[in-house]
């Protein structure tokens, strides 16, 4: 699973349509009966409706600062409420968003229940380091060519590799074109970061099918480390952002992260012979 549910539910002497009222005003009733946990929040965009943007500030009795937080869906006629966190250290550096979903239900003796399912949605991460004997700067060199040389060193997977918008740089566009070894035929890529004095490269595949129609997306990161036997690492970090429950099997990403070793490998072959 990429997703772990907590459900909660209290029940109540007051009926459903009051404890919703209530629960409404949760942004200001919160800061005063529980300072500890809630210090403050602030709508930064929108007038509460779907789509509002709010701003939590969390106490010290938390260990997280801050997060940002969307209004997905609001039904007062039938008492329910939904929203997400999309941003903050309340995400804790592993999850991709907490959605919550509130609903207050009406009890046979005239209280009601509230019920919050809670749905952490976490990221997939595969981690590949590649030890070499060549130092950093060589290494990132060589990746740095990536697009010219994995469609010579393995066609298979690397059918081609074309700049649609860019000239390399952050905000780079390129288009994927994947071979016959792999089971996905294009993606989309976006270069996020380049620091090239600190052999590092961040790019994203943001459209394509090899997102396998459950994906948002699929960071990669990219960092050569020198060693101290003036060789280096090549560390990769890919972090699977999944849309729903649903994640890639086991299989896929075994598979992926050998095609990520192979692949490096296969370059720094080439790279050698043909230098």
């Amino acid at each position: 699973m990429t997703s772990v549910t907590v459900e909660v539910e209290v029940p109540s002497q007051f009926p459903a349509e009051l404890v919703f009222k209530v629960f409404s005003d949760f942004d200001n009733i919160a800061p005063k009966v529980n300072p500890q946990v809630f210090k403050s929040i602030e709508t930064v965009e929108g007038n509460g409706d779907v789509g509002t943007i709010k701003i939590f500030t969390f106490g010290d009795a938390v260990p997280f600062t801050t997060g940002k937080y969307k209004v997905d869906a609001i039904d007062a006629s039938n008492y329910s409420y939904s929203y997400s966190f999309i941003e903050g250290d309340n995400l804790f550096g592993i999850l991709d968003s907490i959605n919550h979903h509130i609903k207050v239900v009406p009890s046979p003796d005239g209280g009601s229940v509230f019920k919050q399912t809670v749905i952490y949605n976490c990221k997939v991460t595969v981690e590949v380091e590649v030890p070499s004997k060549f130092p950093a700067e060589q290494v990132f060199k060589v990746f740095s060519d990536f697009d010219n040389i994995a469609p010579k060193v393995n066609p298979q997977v690397f059918k081609s590799i074309e700049t649609v918008e860019g000239n390399g740089d952050v905000g780079t566009i390129k288009i994927f074109t994947f071979g016959d070894a792999v089971p996905f035929t294009t993606g989309k890529y976006k270069v996020d970061a380049l620091d090239a004095s600190n052999h590092s490269y961040s790019y994203s595949f943001i459209e394509g099918d090899n997102l396998f129609g459950i994906l948002d997306s699929i960071n990669h990161h990219i960092k050569v480390v020198p060693s101290p036997d003036g060789g280096s690492v090549f560390k990769q970090t890919v972090i699977y952002n999944c849309k729903g429950d649903e994640k890639p099997s086991d299989e896929i990403l075994k598979k992926e992260k050998e095609l990520y070793e192979n692949t490096y490998k296969a370059i720094e072959a080439y790279a050698v012979a043909n230098s």
